[in-house]
């Protein structure tokens, strides 16, 4: 379990940058982009040193730089299909 911990952790710092963003479109309103911003670089950051403990850095590096820019293409379709399933929804 524990060698899933990075993936989350970037995973979650992802997500926080994105709802933080002016362009996102998952909520009426942004988060608080001063808190989004600093709460996902200490995501990234726990990331980063929980893979480095193990012992494997590179691999942390690669497995989190991996994600995030998945994360980072996925977002804005996701919210396009669920925009579009509540509009055929009604």
């Amino acid at each position: 379990m524990r060698e899933f911990l990075p993936v989350a952790l970037a995973f979650v710092s992802a997500l926080l940058f994105y709802l933080g963003s002016p362009g996102q479109q998952w909520r009426a309103a942004p988060l608080w982009p001063r808190f989004s911003r600093r709460a996902a670089l200490i995501a990234l950051i726990a990331a980063v040193i929980s893979g480095g403990a193990a012992g494997h850095l590179a691999t942390t590096l690669s497995i989190v730089i991996t994600t995030l820019m998945a994360s980072f293409v996925a977002f804005p379709f996701v919210a396009a299909l669920c925009k579009r399933s509540a509009g055929t929804a009604r």
